[in-house]
Order: C-alpha cells, then sequence, then structure tokens
C-alpha cells in the first residue's frame, strides 16, 4: 500500500493522498509535501476488477484529486492493511487492522472505486483470439484527449 503513496506523490503537487483508518484512534492522513509532483501532464488511468491494493490507493488518490480519471471497471476493493491473529490449535485468523480511505472519506475496502468512465473489459475464453479492439485504451485515449 505506501507504494501507491508514493507513486501518487509523483504526480500531485498538493492535497491529501491516503488516509489510514485504523479500527480504533485517529487515522493517519497523508499529505503531499514539498518537492511533490514532478509529473504534470494529463493522466488517465485504467482500472479493472485487478486493480487492488496499492493501486487502489494511487488510483484513489489521482482520482480524488481530480489529477486523473479512471477508465474501466469497479476495482477489487482490497485497500486494507490487515494481520495475521495467532489462535489455539496451529489456526490463525486474518483480521482487517486498518482500511484505506478516499480523498472523500469513503472505503476503498470492500467498496472498490467507480470508474468514471465505466467500460466493461471483453469476457474471452481460454484459447479463443482477442478482440481486434480495445474499447478501454481507445476510450482512455479519447478520456485523455479531452483532458489537454
Amino acid at each position: 500500500p505506501e507504494d501507491g503513496v508514493a507513486a501518487a506523490r509523483l504526480f500531485l503537487k498538493n492535497g491529501t493522498l491516503a488516509t489510514l483508518a485504523p479500527r480504533t484512534g485517529a487515522p493517519t492522513v497523508t499529505t503531499a509535501a514539498a518537492g511533490d509532483g514532478a509529473i504534470s501532464m494529463p493522466a488517465v488511468l485504467l482500472v479493472s476488477n485487478g486493480t487492488a491494493n496499492a493501486a487502489e490507493i494511487f488510483a484513489a488518490a489521482l482520482s480524488g484529486n481530480k489529477r486523473a480519471d479512471l477508465v474501466g471497471e469497479p476495482t477489487a476493493g482490497l485497500a486494507a492493511v490487515q494481520k495475521l491473529v495467532p489462535l489455539p490449535e496451529n489456526r490463525g485468523l486474518w483480521m482487517t487492522s486498518a482500511r484505506y480511505m478516499t480523498v472523500d472519506n469513503k472505503p476503498i475496502n470492500e467498496h472498490g472505486l467507480t470508474p468514471t468512465v465505466a467500460v466493461e473489459e471483453p469476457n474471452v475464453a481460454f484459447g479463443d483470439a482477442a478482440p481486434a479492439a480495445d474499447d478501454m485504451l481507445t476510450k482512455a485515449v479519447d478520456r485523455l484527449r479531452s483532458r489537454k
């Protein structure tokens, strides 16, 4: 998850990069600092249900700060900190101890991000040829051209 924050620093000169809300206690807010935002060109991010963890945090930071549009499908909703709690008899329990929030304080975990431009990925059966055109990429390029 910290990789998503580090990547967002490259694109954001100011604003909230991430908010980590623990089960108890105050949330930790990470904001852009002096020297951040080295990349200033327009950006559009392709997202799908495979976009998770650090990639979701990165996408949430850029879209939440109006720095990039999201094109594709809703994301996985897996931006959280989990830890293994040991139990008796060699058992354990994965427990979410904190979750990342969007810039407007909505949980990413279990909800994911909604794309600005919704585009369904084609469902290609194993062994079948991929479609000739990539609708998601085409819509992303169109969106990028409109942002200039």
